[in-house]
């Protein structure tokens, strides 16, 4: 097998970003039109010990097998349309292949309830997309997908040394998750939010990178957004980052001129403020930017493992009393087909498949370097004290000196105002406009109009407005995007 490797691909990989991944044409003589896959280590890589994101692209008489590494900075889309292998990170690419009749009842039941699940599930039978290390065999009568083993974790967290500064550890490792990225000459962006994740990130790339860090963040509005803009400037300044803000209220959820208010073909499974990151990634791109480094997955390391947590509650359906008899009835199956155990947390996995394509339409690599696989090895073996409230990250902020309003703050940063700024502004009246219209959602069982009317009004007379209503208009406005044509949401 021929390893995929970034630094050959470098140029390439900039202008296959924007189009599709992988296209097979002809088994007898294969043809990649495009190697969009970058580890961003370099190396002799396999499927089994890629340190990133890999793929290997085995291209054999009558076979074309594609096999997955462990990381997961963006999906892989696949779809075999008869003797022609698609893939792309982009489903739009793939929109000529969706059919409503090819629609997944238990992945849209997964998305209008947030029940989440980490499998090789879309919301369309005929596209799969390629997990962690799983892989694809394409060959005359078709594609074939085969999950891995489970992968291995630490069972039990260890005690540590007397004297031992688990410090240390994460800011070696960081720094080695890094440097690859960082010892490239490229103009290097970082994610910032004010917040512990990304402030531990940006210390890390100030010791790692030689050229200047440029910033770029949200701010919200409020006594809220006043306190994130303080530890921003802090953290940037500390650093010697020069630093950008966008105002997110600008770019609320369904603001006008945005991808869903436009009606322009965008997957669903995009995030709840993807017009406001991608107004980032348009700046960040603009300014030069082409690798872009993220917090993600900064959350799951420091997480409570399963057994250090109480059961949790059984989850209710009463919030999303608009369900239809065909969701409904899909619930019994979202469980079903899901993919093993992962190297890395699944919570992160799902996570970059939402929020990273936004930096490849712009032309950006996105990195997060939390999703190391030594450093995520590392975490499952620090006791729970290090990580409960995520004290690890807070005494290393401390220890550069970064001051107490970053390293403690008073509130935690939120995007809860500003969802309800987007749906009270604009989210309602498209609902309204699309229930006069039709839903596409109502037409196929999956909700009940008359109850999502009821809700909708309810939300008008409400003080706020239920931030479940936001899945049922991502997920239709992005429905319809894909297979209504020239369907324009703001009309």
């Amino acid at each position: 097998m021929q390893p995929i490797s970034s630094p050959a691909l470098r140029q390439e990989i900039d202008h296959a970003l924007h189009t599709t991944t992988i296209l097979v044409r002809d088994l007898s003589s294969p043809v990649t039109l495009a190697k969009a896959v970058d580890p961003g280590h370099g190396g002799e890589d396999t499927a089994d010990n890629a340190r990133g994101d890999t793929l290997i692209l085995d291209l054999r008489p009558g076979q074309a097998t594609v096999t997955a590494g462990v990381g997961g900075t963006a999906p892989l889309y696949l779809a075999a349309d008869g003797e022609v292998l698609h893939g792309t990170w982009d489903l739009p690419a793939l929109r000529h292949l969706l059919r409503h009749s090819r629609i997944r009842d238990r992945a849209v039941a997964r998305a209008l309830t947030r029940r989440h699940r980490y499998s090789s599930d879309t919301l369309f039978t005929d596209v799969t997309m390629l997990t962690e290390r799983a892989v694809a065999t394409f060959t005359k009568a078709g594609v074939h997908f085969t999950y891995p083993p489970p992968a291995e974790h630490v069972a039990q967290a260890r005690e540590l040394r007397p004297g031992a500064d688990p410090g240390d550890g994460l800011v070696y490792l960081l720094t080695e998750a890094l440097h690859p990225w960082c010892a490239r000459g490229a103009t290097i962006g970082l994610e910032l939010s004010g917040g512990l994740d990304s402030a531990i990130v940006a210390i890390a790339a100030h010791t790692s990178a030689e050229p200047t860090l440029r910033t770029f963040g949200l701010l919200v509005d409020g006594a809220l957004g006043a306190e994130q803009h303080r530890r921003r400037v802090a953290i940037a300044n500390h650093v010697g980052a020069a630093d950008d803000i966008l105002r997110a209220h600008e770019h609320a959820p369904f603001c006008a001129g945005g991808i869903r208010a436009t009606g322009a073909a965008h997957d669903p499974r995009g995030e709840f403020y993807r017009e406001a990151f991608e107004a980032l990634a348009d700046r960040a791109a603009h300014r030069g930017v082409t690798i872009m480094l993220t917090g993600n997955g900064g959350d799951e390391l420091m997480a409570p493992r399963i057994d250090e947590l109480p059961p949790p509650p059984p989850q209710s359906l009463a919030e999303v009393s608009w369900l239809g008899p065909r969701a409904r009835d899909a619930l019994a199956a979202i469980d079903d087909n899901l993919a093993p155990s992962a190297v890395l947390p699944t919570p992160t996995l799902m996570g970059s498949a939402i929020h990273h394509p936004a930096y490849l339409r712009a032309g950006i690599w996105p990195v997060a370097p939390f999703t190391h696989p030594r450093l995520v090895r590392f975490a499952e073996q620090l006791p729970l004290e290090v990580r409960r409230g995520k004290k690890l990250y807070r005494d290393v902020l401390a220890r550069v000196g970064l001051p107490p309003f970053v390293t403690h703050p008073q509130c935690k940063e939120h995007f809860r105002d500003l969802m309800q700024h987007g749906l009270r502004h604009d989210g309602l009246h498209l609902a309204e406009r699309l229930l006069a219209d039709g839903m596409l959602l109502a037409d196929h069982g999956f909700i009940d109009p008359h109850a999502f009317q009821r809700a909708v009004r309810d939300a008008h007379q409400s003080t706020t407005v239920p931030s479940v209503l936001c899945d049922t208009l991502v997920l239709e406005v992005g429905l319809r995007s894909l297979l209504v044509p020239n369907v324009s949401s703001a009309t």
